[in-house]
């Protein structure tokens, strides 16, 4: 063999390896790649060129029957990788080595999901149909039980879905349970606590009913084409699991009685007598109601006269004001603002108790609890605005002169613009049944089509009609941070570690070469 030949070969070897190494290992570099493959197929064929004569007399020989064995047991070992890594891919085992444990389920939701008697499946609305934290979230639901399975989804290429699941959120995740057919519900938490919560509200049984007070000139539920019309919260609700329809008191002698909750969405014109004690006789048998209250006008545009008055029985007083907050406009300083932002959430109510998230109120008066109502109504605040906002009773300056300023007249917030009333019915005179819950809030705005996508405002609505349902969240799950694990070592120490894990494995491999190459020559 000419020596220049043996050192392509050896060079070619060389590279071949180190190509392979790189395209299993990190293939993103196909460079570096097809580079070693072409310069290392090369340097073997000069190789083999120069000797065709001495490779014809090495088959025969014991040193070529020692390499065609080494040759079959390394086919065998990589027989063997390629087996345990199909098995491992088939069969998947997970291991949380953090103390935290940040990537597993909690207890309740394994619990959850292992008690499932049809398949689950989430259905991740995301922008391009990608979401890294959605699958990793996904995955670990999936690989506690095979009943669950997941699949993100692009909305823009796949508009039937969404139309399918009542999604007009991006970021959403619809919970189906029992297959296409089955019940479902959506969420726009991606979080580990509003996806166990939404397999436990999907697997509930029963049917759902929000029934809508109609013939007062209520906001219409069918209407997706004007800003005022709530069609985007009837999809809310539908997508969460409700059945929606209109309710006509003034044609019908009671609410019905499929009716879980009776929604109340800003009335134009008064709401009859006769029609509150319906509503009134509907709570006192254990019913629950959201009324949503317009702003007074000094043309009287709205006559909700009758409905303030019913919710001052019930333990909510609402004012005949508009609340003005400050807003600050770069280049422009303070402003009055008619959309107040709300931040401030009552913690001790269920419906906000884990509430954080920013809300918009637009045109809305104030409807604070009564803390003279009757000792069976237990009413409590769940939302007011920040302390630069103010009620304003001045309406003629707010609608004709386009003008606020506090006066000694009006209230220095924080002002209530939601609250809420839990009532023992037990010891209210005339009543059937054992609880009644009622939600009011000063705005009818806030949940339209215009506003219900504006920060957290569906959230908040979907809490709100959730509770007066009973079916606030039953599972509190605590976040979980991953925790650093450090250290520290000195000069010495790093010194021994170093040696010990970086150079002395490959000084006992080159030496163990060194001396089976000696031994061979000899």
């Amino acid at each position: 063999m000419e020596p220049s030949a043996s050192l392509a070969g050896l060079i070619g070897l060389v590279c071949l390896v180190f190509g392979l190494i790189d395209y299993l290992i990190a293939s993103g570099f196909g460079f570096f790649f097809a580079l070693n493959m072409v310069f290392g197929i090369g340097c073997l064929i000069i190789w083999l060129s120069a000797n065709r004569q001495a490779l014809g007399s090495m088959v025969g020989s014991r040193r070529a029957r020692y390499g065609a064995n080494a040759a079959v047991y390394a086919l065998a070992f990589v027989g063997v990788l390629v087996a345990v890594n199909y098995l491992a891919a088939q069969h998947e085992y997970r291991v949380d080595m953090t103390s935290e444990r940040v990537y597993s389920l909690s207890s309740q939701s394994i619990k959850v999901v292992r008690a499932l008697k049809e398949p689950v499946k989430f259905y991740g609305f995301f922008e391009g149909g990608v979401n890294q934290r959605a699958r990793s979230l996904y995955q670990m639901y999936a690989y506690a039980s095979p009943n669950v399975r997941y699949e993100l989804i692009d909305p823009d290429r796949h508009p039937e879905l969404a139309e399918r699941f009542k999604v007009s959120v991006m970021g959403t995740t619809r919970v189906q349970y029992g297959g296409d057919n089955g019940r479902g519900t959506n969420v726009t938490d991606l979080s580990e606590s509003a996806l166990t919560n939404a397999i436990i509200k999907a697997t509930q049984t029963g049917t759902k009913v929000a029934c809508f007070l109609d013939g007062h000139g209520e906001a219409d539920l069918s209407d997706a084409q004007h800003n005022g019309g709530f069609a985007s919260a009837r999809q809310a609700l539908e997508g969460d699991g409700y059945a929606t329809k209109k309710v006509l008191l003034a044609s019908q002698p009671a609410v019905p009685k499929d009716c879980n909750v009776l929604l109340i969405a800003g009335p134009e014109k008064p709401v009859l007598p006769q029609e509150l004690d319906e509503i009134s006789n509907y709570l006192k048998g254990g019913g629950s109601a959201i009324a949503l209250l317009r702003p007074p006008r000094p043309d009287q545009a709205f006559d909700e006269s009758g409905l303030v008055k019913f919710a001052a029985q019930w333990g909510v007083k609402a004012g005949n004001d508009i609340i003005v907050d400050q807003v600050l406009r770069l280049f422009a300083g303070p402003a009055l603002g008619l959309s107040p932002i709300v931040e401030d959430y009552n913690r001790a109510q269920p419906v906000t108790e884990s509430f954080t998230q920013r809300t918009v109120f637009p045109m809305t008066r104030s409807v604070e609890p009564d803390d003279h109502a009757q000792p069976a109504l237990h009413a409590a605040w769940l939302a007011r605005t920040s302390k630069s906002s103010w009620a304003e009773t001045d309406l003629d300056g707010i609608f004709k002169r386009q003008e606020a300023s506090l006066g000694p007249e009006d209230r220095k917030g924080p002002v209530t613009v939601c609250s809420a009333i839990d009532a023992d019915l037990g010891q209210l005179a005339g009543a059937t049944g054992r609880k009644a819950r009622m939600v009011v809030c000063g705005s009818t705005d806030f949940v339209d089509n215009q506003h219900i996508n504006d920060f957290y405002n569906r959230d908040l609505f979907m809490n709100s009609v959730d509770w007066l349902m009973g079916e606030a969240n039953e599972i509190s799950i605590r976040p979980r941070t991953m925790r650093a694990s450090r250290f520290r070592l000195t000069v010495a120490q790093f010194s021994i570690v170093f040696a010990l894990s970086v150079l002395l494995l490959p000084e006992l491999l080159l030496i163990a070469g060194i001396v089976v190459w000696w031994q061979r020559r000899i």
